[in-house]
């Protein structure tokens, strides 16, 4: 519900994905999407972000928009089960690494040490 949410996928070996979730099939959103194994990710609204370059290295947010005209809703399914002692938040330190040419998408996403 809301609007397109895009989803950023970093593997270990620094892959950059990006995906849009959402309901104008014909843009090439997805309605649902499967993150695979042992990849970090984050999401952000999709119109939160006025650009940026597919490989990670460039993003310009959109100015500021009402959060009450403007969200996204999105659940999220864990197989197998979710076990709360395996979850981990990453931190900018956490990943920075495995992509530095990817710093203005990982500082955007994470948090600060």
């Amino acid at each position: 519900m809301g609007e397109s949410l895009t989803v950023f996928e970093l593997s270990n070996e620094g892959h950059i994905k990006l995906t849009i979730l959402g309901t104008d099939l014909e843009a090439g959103h997805r309605p649902q999407y499967t993150v695979p194994p042992n990849v970090w990710f984050g999401s952000f609204p999709t119109k939160d972000i006025q650009s940026y370059a597919p490989d990670g290295n460039s993003l310009v947010k959109a100015p500021e928009r009402d959060p009450e005209q403007h969200y996204s809703l999105v659940g999220c399914t864990c197989a197998p089960a979710f076990q709360f002692q395996d979850f981990e938040l990453a931190t900018y330190a956490d990943v920075i690494g495995l992509a530095p040419h990817a710093e203005p998408f990982i500082q955007y996403l994470t948090l600060s040490d």
